[in-house]
């Protein structure tokens, strides 16, 4: 069933509809939450707050040639804004987890997280439609037709955002770009 008949539906007070829809867009919305921020259990409280928000919201919600997936996806965008806003910076103990490892394994997670940590600094150092299109189409590994209509562009308007953004990354990782 379309969206828009759940919408219709959740609307005029059935909510099973919405769960339909909540079902539907659960797992997307998460991943791209969690790309996000730094904890699984941040990422599960701000999906959930997207569904809320976003079920609060229905009443005024209308289809503007956007799917609604769009919507929760800009309901989300501003959720993590939000809470990035409200807190302060933490190191997560998730990042941790392999001390308890032998000595291999503690190098290769060092390793592995400078890595991370550079590519995060890349990332960040980037203008915020290529971080995005390069977490929607990349990280979240999306078809370019979703991220397209997320992002609000046609779908080769992202293929050439996303070149654009991965040269960019890898100018700011400092990484020799053969193709050019």
């Amino acid at each position: 069933m379309p969206d828009a008949e759940f919408i219709a539906r959740a609307k005029a007070g059935e909510v099973e509809a919405f769960g339909h829809l909540y079902r539907r867009y659960l797992t997307p919305i998460y991943r791209y939450v969690r790309t996000r921020v730094n904890t699984d259990r941040d990422a599960e409280d701000l999906t959930e707050m997207v569904f809320l928000k976003s079920f609060d919201a229905l009443e005024t919600y209308q289809e503007r040639g956007a799917p609604f997936g769009a919507f929760l996806y800009r309901v989300a965008r501003n959720a993590i804004a939000d809470h990035y806003r409200s807190q302060e910076p933490v190191d997560s103990l998730e990042d941790l987890e392999w001390l308890g490892e032998s000595d291999v394994n503690v190098e290769k997670g060092i390793i592995d997280q400078e890595s991370v940590r550079e590519i995060k600094k890349a990332l960040a150092g980037l203008p915020d439609h290529f971080q995005e299109v390069i977490r929607l189409r990349v990280l979240m590994d999306l078809p370019t037709e979703q991220v397209a209509k997320w992002m609000e562009r046609k779908p080769p308007t992202v293929r050439v955002l996303l070149h654009r953004a991965l040269k960019a990354l890898r100018q700011e990782l400092g990484v020799i770009d053969e193709q050019a």
